[in-house]
């Protein structure tokens, strides 16, 4: 066990600097080298919450014999060589989802995390969320699940649409969706079927910013995501999910603003803020981010598995997924995933 697991972050904008936050309140976590293109985005937030030196060059990180544990929170087409880079130099990984953009791609870390044998956790926060948690937990065994991811049109100027550096919603953030429903069936997808294509950015025809899903998993549950940026859910909110057992329904809403579970068939009937304890109120823990770091500061510090943390095979088919559904869209046929 370590006394405390020494911290590289590579990216120090949205999310560097929010697991960085969290991290600096974390037992046996120490905030070591924080490193950025920007030296000064580095700087700021060293300033802020600790650390022993900044950096432009993610090199320093993998060299640095004292690193135990490299943050990946970079633009998704970097997530490939820092993964590898630092898998390679011994350190254990977190890499901000997606995994990769690719399907090859996410094989390559993969392999790399099989052959160096370090611990590797996808930031599908999600599944450390209290309300996802309970829908789990009230719905083991769905029969059929709805996910919604929906947002008002990203900008064409925006690096997450750019077909290199973030691939458009449905792969830059989509993977969001693809993995919790995976990760609520508690099955093996074995195919996809899916409808859209570029409904929003004509200007960027490379990108699938928009789909309308069908999920078989081999339990026999069936699942229908939708996602993509073409415009604001007025009643349930950017994030949705309705899970269907039969005889009970547990549907969540306003899962990014304000949570909120109803229930058919269980008893009490919501689960809202209010049936949290008080440290896990704010958004940051209730969707999860917290305790994500705290699991992962464990799994390195102790070998603790964080049993509901994604791994490196949960990336590659949050991933696969993706690209299975646009690959449907474009061929009109149902793509086999086993």
């Amino acid at each position: 066990m370590f006394d405390n697991v020494k911290v590289g972050i590579i990216g120090c904008g949205g999310m560097g600097s929010q697991h960085a936050r969290n991290l600096a309140k974390i037992e046996g976590a120490d905030l070591r080298a924080l490193a950025d293109v920007n030296l000064d985005a580095a700087e700021r937030l060293k300033r802020e919450v600790g650390g022993k030196y900044c950096t432009t060059d993610p090199q320093n990180l993998f060299y640095d014999e004292q690193i135990d544990l490299v943050l990946i929170c970079t633009h998704h087409h970097l997530h490939l060589p820092f993964a590898v880079q630092a898998a390679e130099a011994g350190k254990d990984v977190f890499v901000e989802k997606p995994l990769a953009l690719t399907i090859k791609e996410c094989e390559q870390i993969e392999s790399t995390v099989e052959r160096t044998g370090v611990k590797l956790m996808v930031g599908f926060q999600a599944r450390f969320s209290p309300f996802m948690k309970k829908l789990k937990q009230s719905v083991p065994n769905p029969l059929v699940i709805v996910g919604q991811m929906v947002d008002p049109r990203w900008g064409d100027d925006s690096w997450a649409n750019d077909p290199i550096e973030g691939g458009g919603n449905v792969l830059s953030q989509g993977c969001h969706l693809l993995d919790a429903i995976c990760w609520l069936a508690d099955s093996e997808p074995v195919s996809i079927y899916a409808e859209g294509g570029n409904l929003t950015h004509p200007k960027i025809p490379e990108i699938t910013d928009s789909i309308v899903s069908t999920i078989r998993f081999a339990s026999g549950c069936v699942a229908s995501a939708i996602i993509g940026d073409f415009g604001a859910p007025a009643l349930v909110g950017k994030g949705f999910y309705e899970l269907f057992g039969g005889d009970k329904t547990a549907t969540l809403s306003g899962y990014y603003n304000t949570p909120a579970i109803k229930f058919w068939g269980i008893e009490p009937q919501t689960f809202t803020m209010d049936n949290l304890p008080a440290e896990l109120r704010d958004g940051n823990a209730a969707h999860g981010y917290v305790g994500e770091m705290e699991a992962l500061i464990s799994w390195v510090r102790s070998g603790t598995d964080p049993m509901e943390a994604a791994k490196v095979g949960d990336g590659l088919k949050a991933t696969k997924l993706a690209v299975k559904a646009i690959e449907a869209i474009k061929s009109q046929v149902p793509q086999e995933l086993t």
